[in-house]
């Protein structure tokens, strides 16, 4: 009981202080996703959206995509044994 009640407040210290911070943080500079979106908007940003995209249409790119994406899977499945 003793433990669901200080982890409560804790967390709820946690809450206040992380809005807090935000706000402060908003009203002095511009946001991450802002800075975000201005930098895709410009030319350089736009150039290597369209580089991005032209390397995930690569074959090789893709199969390597694959793999890693497998391996994932296999280690996130509970049910598999080790060393499958």
């Amino acid at each position: 009981m003793k433990k669901s009640i200080l982890l409560g407040i804790t967390l709820l210290f946690l809450v206040a202080c992380a809005s807090s911070e935000s706000t402060e943080r908003n009203s002095e500079e511009p946001g991450l996703m802002n800075k975000l979106i201005e930098k895709a908007s410009s030319e350089e940003g736009q150039k290597a959206i369209k580089m991005g995209k032209e390397k995930l249409q690569d074959p090789e790119t893709q199969e390597k995509l694959k793999g890693i994406m497998s391996k994932d899977k296999k280690k996130k499945d509970p049910m598999s044994l080790p060393g499958q």
